[in-house]
């Protein structure tokens, strides 16, 4: 048995150690970056997992929600108690909200991780962008600051 790796081997194995050190990378400086710059390389983020154990990871570790949301953990917790994804505990995880209209992703209201002013989300067919800092109420609710951008369709393609 030949012990030298074929091309196709080295490819992979090479783009798996760049991979590995872009996402090694970006926790390191996510807690530096905006929430549009953390969201525009979610695809290096690890996916939450709800079998890991959580109370043994610092505070700012940052993943991907089954739901394709950038999180960063406020506190360590026991995840083997509360399995529950990052969307239903908002007091152990923060959110990351982005510019982007083409990368937002569905509303939903956490007063922990209130929308600030440019951030993105869908709602109810429609792609819309906070214009007021703090905003934790839905696109439409009186007196809350959105703009409509058009449909997801014409947005996001």
């Amino acid at each position: 048995m030949s012990t030298t790796m074929s091309s196709r081997d080295l490819v992979l194995d090479a783009l798996r150690r760049i991979g590995r050190q872009v996402a090694e990378k970006l926790q390191e400086d996510a807690p530096g970056m905006t929430g549009t710059e953390v969201v525009a390389q979610q695809d290096y983020l690890p996916k939450f997992d709800h079998t890991r154990q959580y109370k043994d990871f610092k505070a700012g570790y940052v993943c991907r929600s089954s739901a394709g949301r950038a999180v960063k953990l406020i506190q360590p917790y026991d995840s083997m108690t509360y399995t529950q994804e990052p969307e239903e505990l908002p007091a152990q995880w923060g959110f990351y909200w982005s510019n982007d209209p083409k990368k937002a992703l569905p509303f939903i209201a956490l007063s922990t991780s209130p929308y600030n002013t440019g951030d993105c989300c869908t709602y109810e067919g429609h792609v819309w962008r906070s214009g007021q800092d703090g905003n934790v109420w839905a696109p439409g609710s009186v007196g809350v600051k959105w703009d409509d951008l058009g449909t997801i369709e014409e947005v996001q393609g």
